[in-house]
């Protein structure tokens, strides 16, 4: 485990009063190991110290939590549906997983490797109710089986603000949010 992002999302953790668990720490400690070691053979980031993966991938992702609870609240239940629009290496949807297990994923990435990689990811953290999708952000939302099927979209680094409101907004139900 990283002395150095147990101690940076440890902390962030505690200012931000997520107050993850060990075991949640624990988690994200494996996510990096297995995303810097599947890095070397496939581009998924240019951020592979650990300090650049605690502050520009998970404690980055975590900003979400906050509103995706707000959304839980809203609903009254704590298994809302939330899609991570070009996933990519699994920000924010996959760290939001770990910080929200009971949160129902859609990780939509337009390259099966990556989503190879997730669904590894996923099975070695033990995490369920991930749901793996392969296709082009812009076909998203003409796809009867994702439209409006959401209580949250969210996506990271995807596209310029406009492009990503058309790819994302016909993802989200009724009384549903955008977070970008």
């Amino acid at each position: 485990m990283s002395e150095i992002i147990t101690k940076l999302v440890a902390d962030y953790s505690a200012s931000s009063g997520l107050n993850l668990t060990q075991e949640q720490i624990s988690q994200l400690n494996t996510y990096a190991r297995m995303l810097v070691k599947v890095n070397e053979v496939m581009n998924l980031t240019n951020i592979t110290d650990d300090e650049g993966i605690a502050v520009k991938h998970f404690i980055d992702s975590l900003t979400l939590v906050p509103y995706i609870k707000a959304q839980q609240d809203k609903a009254g239940r704590k298994d809302i549906s939330v899609i991570d629009v070009g996933t990519g290496a699994g920000f924010p949807g996959m760290v939001l997983k770990i910080a929200l297990p009971e949160i129902k994923l859609t990780l939509l990435d337009s390259l099966q490797k990556r989503l190879g990689f997730l669904q590894s990811v996923t099975d070695e953290l033990h995490l369920t109710g991930v749901r793996m999708v392969h296709a082009r952000a812009e076909d998203a939302g003409r796809d009867k089986s994702l439209r409006e099927k959401y209580d949250v979209a969210c996506a990271r680094a995807v596209a310029s603000l406009p492009v990503l409101c058309e790819y994302c907004l016909p993802l989200v139900s009724l009384g549903g949010v955008f977070l970008l």
